[in-house]
């Protein structure tokens, strides 16, 4: 991934900065509408989550780690939160709209049948 480890040999801290990354550069790809990137990244970073622990026997380096990951993840989860509130809104438009057009073509439709009993 496109980060480096900053605690040469600790595994933890490497996970823990490739998790942080892949939830950072996921968050940029779903604010660009790229929804197949985030989900990659995604499967990326559930791969190194186990390598990164529980947390009970971090060193203060890792625990730090630990700490931007959860930030990390709290930005990822709040643009997928937006991002499907957006979309709910957008689902919502599209229904009235497909009422307004069919209330539409309902009045049209009354109007011709109107026309060809009158003539």
């Amino acid at each position: 991934m496109a980060s480096s480890p900053t605690e040469p040999g600790s595994a933890v801290a490497f996970a823990l900065q490739e998790v942080t990354a892949c939830w950072d550069q996921a968050y940029e790809a779903l604010a660009r509408g790229d929804v197949e990137r985030a989900a990659t990244l995604l499967d990326i970073a559930g791969a190194h989550v186990a390598g990164a622990g529980d947390g009970s026997k971090d060193t203060p380096t890792e625990a730090a780690l630990r700490q931007q990951a959860h930030g990390a993840f709290g930005r990822l989860q709040h643009g997928m939160k937006a991002g499907l509130a957006g979309l709910q809104g957008e689902l919502v438009r599209v229904r009235q709209g497909a009422k307004v057009l069919r209330g539409y073509g309902d009045a049209a439709g009354a109007v011709t049948s109107r026309m060809s009993k009158d003539g």
